[in-house]
């Protein structure tokens, strides 16, 4: 069957031979295995050897690999080496995979049970995330990810991060399969974490991060993550790997309407899997080729891929095999059911021994029985009074914590106020004594420079004193804004509007703060978005807020005077796949650190200096979002590289 499905495969792709081949299949990790397979060695551990150079050639060639795993089971078995036989099944299961669905189940079954009869605990977890795999072939989303959670939680048992990390990768891989993309990019980014603190592999997670940022529409970041994948896939001869990267880098420029990218892509992808033996790598590419050449119009490359697909179809999820497939699966819950019939007789016959031991105690339990009720009874009455008792702390602690807050608050306001105040104060005390000077100069002689001097003098000092009175009426302000009640009538808005005329009001008013200021202003905003029903002047001061807080850090960090640095603030929109819609703000200014970003929404608190911000802004802007309106204001920020604000406004 695999000769004659190679022939079709040469006569059906032409073309790909053109196609750019990959590295050197062997490479020195394998020749060392291979070198060291020809030396005397145990029994036991030459099954380990030909284990280990079968997963080593299962990246590159997958009929090797499953003559390896062939050997090793065989020595296994002569051996009777249980341990190494379990191994040698799984290997070969993985090598056919590809090729026989039913008889790859049945296999992992079989070293499934060969782990829990020998209380492997390693070989059951490796045969648990083998058998989700299938399942996750077939769609079958409850059966699937049960069986890559029971194997995550036993390799979470055993402490082995290098194998949780795969697992989490598996199950982001299986949620971006049922498009359930925030689960997908929660588990790929724990998977890539782990993977880099230990520097592992990342080929596959960087392929699953690449598919949750493509389906997001951040096409660059996909692009990004794509081309890492690739270039790690080909430094570590990884061509099931290297296919996966390549039809995602197909399946990105199909998305952005480019056939001729992702006709290149798609036949890189299917060159891959087609050297390693990866039928679904072929059946993969195959359908996004279709679909390329039937955009393209060329009708007769598109039939040839489609005639592919379908025998790739049948030689994968035929309907013999599917039966078959069903039928071990049939087998195996049978066996299962069996097992828990067998043992519930086991506790059948322990419970009727249980039942006539317990009826020789059943008068002494009810002895006991109500000695125990009159205790009971005290003990619930004492718990009643304990209850109250506690209700009545609650109530006192409510209270307390109500006016902790109000004392916060109120010392918050006076803090801020005294240092306007106390500026308010002292120029006026110098204005006094500057009048009483200049009277006592004409009282003895005029001198019109000491005149002008103490004139200018004054009104700098009153200039200043009306520079820290406006700064209490702004914290006055920003108080009765958090203190107010009641909701403006919301009406539908166009956020894209909104969002544009916000940023170039931020952009002039820094200009007429700041003369000379410039700054390079960007908008990302998605067309086409939904006019929404929101507080239009609400959520506008909050967009004048973000966009003012931007382009005042990408001036703090101008005057710095880095070479090549463009001061940049964008801002953009787009709609979420569960319908939300997003606003964004970013800049590239000098960032915020770490231990003073979860304070960043507290009111009176600010990272500007003394005089220059109430603290009120981003308090105020966070209510507004999310008590105003029931969406999120976040943020990162990554010191020395920019911030972001992210406002998410719930479905209409």
């Amino acid at each position: 069957m695999l000769s004659r499905l190679a022939v079709l495969l040469l006569l059906l792709l032409p073309r790909l031979a053109s196609a750019q081949a990959p590295g050197p299949r062997w490479h020195s990790a394998l020749d060392s295995l291979q070198a060291l397979e020809r030396l005397p060695q145990s029994d036991s551990s030459r099954v380990q050897l030909l284990c280990r150079i079968s997963d080593q050639l299962w990246a590159s060639d997958t009929e090797a690999a499953a003559a390896y795993s062939r050997r090793a089971l065989a020595l296994a078995r002569r051996t009777h080496n249980r341990a190494g036989e379990g191994a040698a099944l799984n290997r070969l299961g993985a090598a056919l995979r590809e090729s026989n669905l039913a008889r790859a189940l049945e296999l992992f079954q079989e070293s499934w049970r060969l782990g829990r009869e020998l209380r492997d605990t390693t070989l059951q977890a490796q045969n648990l995330r083998s058998i989700g795999i299938i399942y996750v072939y077939l769609r079958d989303r409850q059966l699937g990810l049960s069986y890559y959670f029971e194997g995550l939680r036993l390799d979470s048992l055993l402490g082995d991060e290098r194998r949780i990390a795969v697992d989490l990768s598996n199950i982001g891989l299986a949620y971006d399969l049922y498009d359930e993309l925030d689960s997908a990019a929660y588990y790929q980014q724990r998977a890539y974490q782990l993977a880099q603190r230990l520097h592992a592999s990342t080929n596959y997670i960087l392929y699953g991060l690449g598919n949750v940022a493509r389906k997001q529409g951040r096409f660059a970041e996909a692009r990004d993550y794509y081309r890492r994948s690739v270039a790690e896939s080909k430094r570590r001869r990884h061509l099931r790997s290297l296919n996966f990267s390549y039809l995602g880098l197909a399946a990105l420029y199909q998305q952005q309407h480019q056939p001729d990218s992702s006709i290149h892509y798609a036949r890189l992808g299917a060159q891959a899997a087609r050297q390693n033996g990866f039928l679904r790598g072929v059946l993969n590419a195959s359908v996004l080729l279709t679909q390329d050449f039937a955009q393209r119009g060329q009708l007769d490359s598109a039939f040839r891929y489609q005639k592919l697909l379908v025998t790739m179809k049948d030689t994968l999820f035929g309907q013999e095999k599917v039966m078959r497939l069903q039928n071990v699966d049939y087998l195996e819950r049978q066996r299962a059911q069996e097992a828990v019939a067998a043992q519930q007789a086991i506790h059948n016959r322990y419970q009727t021994y249980g039942l006539l031991a317990g009826l020789a105690v059943l008068g002494l339990l009810l002895a006991l029985r109500l000695r125990h009720g009159r205790r009971m009874q005290r003990t619930n009455a004492a718990l009643q009074a304990s209850l109250a008792d506690l209700k009545q702390a609650q109530l006192m602690l409510v209270q307390r914590e109500k006016m902790a807050f109000l004392g916060e608050m109120t010392a918050g306001v006076a803090h801020e106020l005294q240092n306007p105040l106390s500026f308010v104060k002292r120029f006026a005390e110098v204005s006094t004594e500057l009048v009483d000077e200049i009277n006592g100069a004409q009282q003895l002689a005029r001198d019109g420079n000491l005149e002008r001097d103490i004139l200018d003098g004054l009104k700098q000092n009153l200039l200043n004193i009306s520079q820290h009175g406006q700064r209490a009426t702004a914290i006055i302000k920003g108080m009765l804004e958090h203190a107010r009640t009641g909701q403006a009538p919301r009406a539908l808005t166009d956020l894209n509007e909104l969002a544009r005329e916000q940023l170039e009001l931020a952009y002039a008013g820094m200009q007429q703060q700041f003369p000379g200021f410039a700054a390079e202003v960007r908008t990302e905003l998605e067309p086409a978005l939904p006019a929404v029903s929101v507080v239009a002047q609400d959520l506008g001061r909050v967009l004048l807020n973000l966009c003012t807080n931007a382009l005042y850090a990408v001036r703090q960090r101008q005057q710095r005077a880095e070479v090549g640095y463009k001061p940049t603030v964008t801002i953009g929109s787009h709609r979420l796949p569960d319908g939300r819609l997003r606003l964004w703000v970013r800049d590239n200014g000098p960032g915020i650190a770490s231990e003073v970003l979860p304070r960043i929404f507290e009111p009176f608190f600010t990272t500007k200096p003394v005089g220059e911000g109430t603290g009120l802004g981003l308090s105020l802007s966070h209510d507004i979002v999310v008590n105003g309106h029931g969406g999120r204001l976040e943020v990162t920020s990554q010191p020395g590289e920019g911030t972001e604000f992210r406002l998410t406004l719930p479905a209409s």
